[in-house]
């Protein structure tokens, strides 16, 4: 059976979104597979099995990190430079295998370096001549990131593939919130995303001063964490504004499944995104989206939402009293489900699988 070693240095993260949850899904849809065998490491160092599968039970790499930092030197190192090599986000070793794949999430700090911190720019620029260079396949997470890619690196045609991703709420999480009083916010809309110039929040913030937002009563519940460059973002936020906009922070898993269940529908206000995997974690639940149409979000959402010019406060309102009425909500919800179903496990390990056996 053919192997492959999955570089899982994503999941040592203590915190799991974006990326984290992507290579968790990954590796879950890779060893659920059966044709391949799958190991695991972190900078050419083999991390044993046991340690990722505890990490992905409790939703935390702190433990697995801890050790690495205590045990890595008694642990075996990847030595066979014909192994299959996955890295499910920017290589941490170059050119150690003849057969390396990476995976490009999105081409936003080439395309739109004015929403970044020169250090994310420099993370995912400075070498990526290189890796793209010693790739046997680059993987790329939607259409709309695989053309921006292909834009900058035309040679690199025909050594694509396209790993799309999933939902997999565990099932216990639906008993735990049928066991929960209701939330207690009144019709809300959430907003899912580190708060970071590219998610586009300001454009909320200015919709919600135009006169037929006004008359709405809902709520918005922004969940995820400060970015960067968001003092200017925030600095809209006065008080007309604080009483509609509650910031969650960082929370766990199951709290956001609560919090999309719960509300009426997903906002993704976003100017650029590699794939937007809250918009289908909103659609599995039967929630519909109201979306830029830009970047990925057409691809993933489909006929399950209501879509807007990122940068037009009118239109955003406008589609936001589209999709608020009873009837269109209801329509949408039933092509929510419908949507998310188009995107499995399977669809997600295939192309790797093909890669490896190929």
């Amino acid at each position: 059976m053919t192997r492959i070693t999955v570089d899982v240095g994503p999941l040592f993260e203590p915190r799991w979104t974006g990326i984290p949850v992507f290579t968790r899904r990954l590796v879950q849809a890779l060893t659920k597979h059966g044709q391949i065998e799958v190991d695991f490491s972190y900078n050419l160092t083999r991390v044993p099995a046991e340690l990722v599968w505890s990490a992905i039970a409790a939703g935390t790499g702190s433990f697995m990190r801890d050790a690495y930092h205590r045990f890595s030197y008694q642990w075996e190192q990847v030595e066979d430079p014909s192994e299959h090599l996955l890295y499910p986000t920017v290589k941490t070793a170059i050119g150690f295998s003849r057969n390396e794949a990476s995976t490009i999430h999105d081409m936003s700090t080439l395309l739109l370096p004015e929403f970044h911190v020169q250090a994310n720019i420099d993370f995912h620029l400075a070498h990526l001549p290189r890796e793209v260079a010693s790739n046997a396949r680059t993987f790329c997470i939607s259409d709309a990131t695989e053309s921006a890619f292909l834009s900058a690196y035309p040679s690199q045609r025909g050594r694509i593939g396209r790993i799309t991703q999933y939902v997999d709420w565990p099932e216990y999480f639906a008993a735990y919130d049928r066991n929960l009083p209701p939330i207690q916010l009144g019709p809300y809309a959430v907003v899912i995303g580190t708060i970071e110039p590219r998610k586009n929040l300001d454009l909320l913030f200015r919709a919600l001063r135009l006169a037929e937002m006004r008359k709405s009563t809902m709520k918005f519940v922004v969940i995820g964490p400060r970015g960067w460059k968001v003092d200017e973002t925030l600095a809209q936020i006065d008080a007309d504004i604080a009483e509609r906009v509650v910031f969650s922070g960082f929370v766990s898993e199951f709290i956001k499944y609560r919090l999309i269940r719960g509300c009426e529908f997903l906002i993704f206000p976003s100017v650029y995104e590699g794939f937007g995997i809250p918009a289908l974690e909103a659609m599995s639940l039967g929630k519909p989206v109201l979306s830029t149409i830009s970047s990925s979000l057409p691809e993933v959402v489909g006929d399950a939402g209501v879509y807007f010019d990122p940068l037009s406060p009118g239109e955003f309102a406008a589609a936001f009293t589209e999709i608020s009425a009873p009837t269109r909500l209801a329509e949408l919800s039933a092509r929510a489900v419908e949507g998310a179903g188009a995107f499995g496990w399977e669809r997600m390990a295939a192309p790797v699988v093909e890669w490896a056996c190929g």
